[in-house]
């Protein structure tokens, strides 16, 4: 069994008389990855501050195994000073540099210290030396060194100023630090908001090989399904367990909350029919019989609603027709005067695509929107926008918000709308009550976001550029955005390190390499699969051109499928597409139809039963037991919605 490197049991917190979380209790062990999720304000940030300063939670106990080393990577860049790299990195082991003036202070004392003086120095020297080399101080330079080029740092940069770094680079600098101690536990803070696609991709690979514990928030998907192996899930103020990553974690949650919605109403119903019997008969002849009810219901231990935590629905408008040519460039070069990031891109975005632009950090990226926007001017080539194209523009820097501004104030400004439309408009983003009198500096990244959002569906553009629109939602603020831009009927030119955005939403990417834009006619999986594919015909690979050719054979020979909207392939399954094309006679479906009407009815007492027994309270306390009744319960609905569409076509046949 891996050791226990920390513990937490009973842990509670408030600010005033909001109770942040309590009963909060779980461990982490050696070689354990654990992902924290939860909405934005749930209390993950507040229950890593505990972890580090157990002082500041309110009840419950953190017990960390021995002299365990922690490293610790939070969310914002406070701790950055006017140094360089290399002085920043020099105090990241605070312990350390304690240590190693300690013991120069004994060694001092030792010259000038006799008799007993001298042999209580030599003695406490002993102690701090012990203590200096299990940190691994006589090595603290050459693993700075180790870890920094490891990350992406070579010497020749160690005298940049820290402070002036990019947000990505702040980001692996201070993984750096907590890299250098070599940690027997990790707690990272969304270690991914800044970083690209490749450096993402990277720290995966690292914490995978990563021999010890790990505890970390992110709200990035494909992250914690690579990295994780359970889910620590708070929700309305407690923390449940899952096992395996945040695909998995995904499966069981829709489990359990479909055993705990039909426990729960089928209790509501219980008690609904127990109480209507006792109202009726609590004064007459079954009398005796009502009160031995209402005492059978007052024992009755009552199953809580399952909890629902608040987000917000993002409904884009109808897009307005624009010309077919979206966005044209043309021999464009993108970048500054001096230094040329994008150079001879020539594509175009036609009406109704949905495009994502990745490529590594400070690559040109966001450069390229703004040459598109003219905020930039092309440094050679042309950019051209297209006859009736509105633009709406979403900016990681939400240049569109006035910090000094409430955020009543920089709507009003904006969109002249009444003081009740505004206020209807903002609960929708969630900012209900006192929330809209705060001042837009004030706000986090999210809710700032969630803002910018707003602005996008009042300004009824039909082409969005998007620069970073999910870097600080929470999961449930993303599948948001993710089915507001599926669902978008413009066009979407989108900036993301978000590889699962970019798979739900793209069916175009155009990828930084070289310098300029690659084009590939897909998602993020069709990406990687057909870059693969590039990079192996450059290099000649013999085994790639038998392959080649036997894919393009397929593809001649395959039907072509019509195109949907965003040039994505409509999918549908086997069975939808035979039930689709089956039609029967009247005479078929005279013979069909009881049949299929006896077996509906089959189907619907067996659900009955089930719901039954998932609200069984001895079934509810059995949590392996109550997901597989919510398995069979899910898969029998299956079966008879798949009889009462076949039931409609018959029926429809008859006439």
């Amino acid at each position: 069994m891996m050791d226990i490197l920390v513990t937490v049991d009973g842990l509670a917190k408030s600010f005033g008389s909001h109770d942040v979380f309590s009963h909060v209790s779980f461990t982490i062990r050696q070689g354990e990855k654990v992902g924290l999720v939860g909405v934005n304000g749930s209390g993950k940030t507040t229950l890593l501050r505990c972890l580090m300063d157990p002082s500041f939670a309110d009840k419950g106990t953190i017990q960390f195994a021995g002299e365990l080393r922690v490293g610790y990577v939070q969310q914002g860049f406070e701790d950055f000073r006017a140094e360089t790299i290399r002085e920043f990195m020099q105090r990241s082991c605070p312990d350390i540099l304690a240590l190693r003036r300690e013991m120069q202070e004994l060694e001092a004392a030792g010259a000038t210290a006799e008799g007993g003086d001298l042999q209580a120095v030599l003695d406490r020297y002993s102690r701090v030396e012990a203590r200096y080399a299990h940190l691994d101080g006589y090595h603290y330079e050459a693993n700075i060194k180790k870890v920094l080029i490891g990350l992406g740092y070579p010497e020749t940069t160690w005298d940049w100023r820290a402070d002036k770094l990019s947000g990505g680079q702040k980001t692996r600098l201070m993984l750096a630090s907590a890299l250098v101690n070599s940690p027997d536990l990790l707690v990272l803070d969304e270690p991914t908001n800044h970083l690209d696609i490749v450096m993402s991709e990277w720290l995966e690979k690292y914490l995978r090989q990563f021999r010890g514990g790990v505890l970390v928030i992110s709200h990035d998907r494909a992250f914690l399904d690579a990295v994780v192996d359970s889910i620590l899930e708070m929700e309305g103020g407690t923390l449940h367990r899952f096992k395996g990553n945040y695909t998995r974690y995904l499966e069981q949650k829709d489990l359990q909350v479909l055993s705990q919605e039909r426990a729960y109403e089928a209790q509501q119903d219980y008690i609904r029919r127990t109480e209507a019997y006792i109202r009726r008969f609590k004064a007459g002849i079954k009398s005796k019989m009502a009160r031995g009810r209402q005492s059978q219901l007052d024992r009755l231990e009552r199953i809580d609603a399952p909890v629902r935590e608040e987000t917000f629905e993002l409904r884009l408008p109808h897009a307005a027709e624009s010309a077919d040519k979206v966005i044209i460039m043309e021999h464009l070069d993108a970048g500054y005067p001096g230094r040329i990031l994008l150079k001879d891109v020539n594509l175009v975005l036609r009406r109704g695509e949905k495009c994502a632009i990745i490529g590594p950090n400070g690559s040109g990226k966001s450069t390229l929107l703004k040459t598109i926007l003219a905020e930039i001017p092309p440094l050679g080539g042309e950019c051209k926008v297209g006859n009736r194209v509105r633009i709406g523009y979403f900016s990681q820097s939400y240049e569109r918000l006035d910090p000094g501004k409430t955020i009543m104030e920089d709507f009003l400004t904006e969109y002249g709308l009444t003081d009740e439309e505004t206020r209807r408009l903002l609960g929708s983003m969630m900012f209900h009550g006192e929330d809209v009198f705060k001042t837009i500096g004030s706000l986090s990244g999210g809710q700032k976001a969630r803002l910018v959002l707003l602005k996008l569906v009042l300004d009824g553009a039909n082409c969005l550029l998007l620069d970073e629109p999910t870097n600080h939602l929470d999961i449930a603020a993303k599948e948001a955005v993710e089915a507001a831009l599926e669902s978008f009927d413009g066009t979407v030119l989108l900036v993301t390190h978000d590889r699962y955005l970019v798979n739900e939403v793209a069916g175009r990417i155009w990828a930084v390499e070289d310098g300029t834009l690659a084009d590939y006619a897909g998602n993020y999986d069709f990406y990687l699969e057909e870059r693969s594919k590039r990079q192996a015909a450059a290099a000649g690979s013999p085994a790639a051109k038998p392959a080649q050719a036997v894919r393009k054979k397929a593809a001649e020979a395959a039907p072509a499928a019509p195109a949907g909207p965003a040039g994505k392939q409509p999918v549908r399954t086997a069975e939808k597409r035979a039930a689709a094309g089956r039609q029967y006679t009247p005479a078929e479906a005279e013979k069909l139809l009881p049949d299929v009407e006896l077996r509906i009815r089959e189907y619907e007492a067996l659900q009955k039963v089930l719901s039954g027994q998932i609200a069984d309270p001895e079934n509810q306390a059995d949590p392996e037991k109550s997901l597989a009744l919510a398995r069979e319960y899910e898969s029998q609905q299956k079966v008879l919605d798949g009889l009462m569409e076949k039931w409609e076509a018959l029926m429809e046949a008859i006439g």
